[in-house]
């Protein structure tokens, strides 16, 4: 359980949706959950938390996990341009 301590953001779901772990699941019933995957390998962690998480020692957010390069597409146009 290291990290910090996070407020929560402006939503009745609290930090999960910006978290890197979280997983937003839906019933058949079209019921909503959300499911923390660090439960995965940390028992201390609730596969499905009581919402709205408030705050987590385990929240990492989404823009915080640094993003592979993305290979930058090259298009070319056979008439030269853009015309």
């Amino acid at each position: 359980m290291d990290g910090p301590l996070r407020p929560a953001r402006a939503t009745g779901v609290g930090l999960c949706p910006g978290c890197v772990a979280g997983r937003r699941v839906e019933s058949a019933r079209g019921s909503v959950f959300w499911r923390c995957e660090r439960s995965e390998h940390d028992p201390a962690f609730a596969k499905y938390p009581r919402l709205p998480v408030l705050r987590c020692p385990g929240y990492e957010a989404v823009e915080a996990r640094p993003n592979p390069t993305p290979s930058t597409p090259t298009t070319t146009n056979p008439k030269g341009h853009g015309r």
